[in-house]
C-alpha cells in the first residue's frame, strides 16, 4: 500500500494520527462498515442478473449506473440502521446457529430481489408473457446465488481474531473444519452446475472460480492463510465478475476498501482488509 511507504510504522506522522484514526476505526467497528462489500455484492448480484435478462450480451455496461448507486445506499442504510443494531447480520462475528444461517440466507434473498427488481422493464413495452419470465427467473436464478452465497457464508463459521501485537490474523478453533468445508464445497459446486443448466454465465464462472479456496483449505493442514482465502477471495470473486457487466459498481468497492485499509494501517499498523495472507511457520492448531 502506498501509504506504507509515504507514512512508515512508528514514525513521527504515523504517531501523531493514530489516535485519530484509532477513534475512526472504532465508529467503523460498531458500524460494522466491513459487512458492506457483502450486502453490496449481494445486491448487485440480482442488479446483473436483470441485465443479463434483459440483453444476454450486455458488457461494460455504465447505464443504470444511478439506479444501481441508489439501491446500494438503500441497502446500506437498510443494514446500518436495522440489521446491524438489531443483530440479524451477524457473519464473521460468531459461528452461526442454523437459524441464524437461514435468517441470513433469508435476508440474502431479499437483497438479490431488491436488486433485480427493475420497474422501468414493466413500465415499457414488452411483450406480457417476457414480463412473467422475467419475475419468474428471479426465482431460478436466486437458487443458484443462494448456494454459492451459502458456500461463502458457511466459511465464515471460523472466526478471526487479530493479534495486535504481532499484526496476525489467527483462528484458534478448527473444530468441524471437514463438515464446513465439505458444505461449502457441495454448494458451490451445486451453484455451478445450476448456473450453467440456466446458462448464465456470470454465475457459473465466479462460482468456478471460488471452489478451489474451499477445495485448498479442506485439504491442506490447519492455517490461517487458507482460511483467509477462502473467506475473501470469493466474495472478491464474484463483485469483480459482476464489475464486468456493471463497472460503476468498483467505485463504491474500490472508495470503501481503501478507506478501511487506511484506517487499519494507522490503527494496527496492518494492511486490512487485503489480498495478502499471513505465511507463519507454524499451523494455527
Amino acid at each position: 500500500m502506498i501509504i506504507e511507504k509515504i507514512v512508515p510504522v512508528n514514525s513521527g506522522t504515523y504517531v501523531k494520527w493514530k489516535e485519530y484514526f484509532i477513534h475512526i476505526g472504532e465508529k467503523i467497528d460498531s458500524l460494522g462498515l466491513i459487512q458492506l462489500f457483502t450486502i453490496w455484492t449481494l445486491t448487485v448480484s440480482g442488479i446483473v442478473t436483470s441485465m443479463d435478462f434483459q440483453n444476454r450480451y450486455v458488457y461494460w455496461e455504465w447505464n443504470g449506473w444511478m439506479i444501481g448507486l441508489f439501491k446500494l445506499i438503500v441497502a446500506s442504510f437498510l443494514f446500518l440502521s436495522y440489521l446491524r443494531p438489531k443483530k440479524l447480520w451477524l457473519i464473521g462475528t460468531k459461528t452461526l446457529s442454523v437459524r441464524e444461517i437461514i435468517l441470513h440466507l433469508m435476508i440474502a434473498s431479499l437483497l438479490f430481489i431488491f436488486g433485480y427488481l427493475d420497474f422501468t422493464f414493466f413500465q415499457s413495452e414488452k411483450d406480457s408473457l417476457l414480463k412473467e419470465l422475467y419475475l419468474s427467473n428471479v426465482i431460478f436464478s436466486l437458487s443458484y446465488y443462494m448456494m454459492a452465497f451459502f458456500s461463502c457464508l458457511i466459511v465464515f463459521q471460523f472466526t478471526l481474531v487479530l493479534d495486535k501485537e504481532k499484526g496476525v490474523w489467527n483462528n484458534y478453533e478448527w473444530e468441524n473444519k471437514p463438515l464446513y468445508f465439505s458444505l461449502s464445497i457441495i454448494s458451490m459446486f451445486i451453484s455451478i452446475m445450476v448456473s450453467i443448466s440456466f446458462e448464465d454465465p456470470v454465475a457459473s464462472t465466479a462460482s468456478a472460480v471460488a471452489i478451489p479456496y474451499s477445495i485448498i483449505a479442506l485439504i491442506w493442514p490447519n492455517h490461517v492463510r487458507h482460511l483467509q482465502r477462502a473467506r475473501f477471495y470469493p466474495i472478491f470473486t464474484f463483485a469483480m465478475f459482476f464489475c464486468v457487466l456493471a463497472p460503476w459498481f468498483i467505485i463504491p468497492l474500490a472508495l470503501l476498501f481503501f478507506f478501511i485499509r487506511t484506517v487499519n494501517y494507522f490503527r494496527f499498523g496492518i494492511v486490512y482488509p487485503s489480498f495478502g495472507v499471513d505465511f507463519l511457520e507454524e499451523e494455527n492448531v
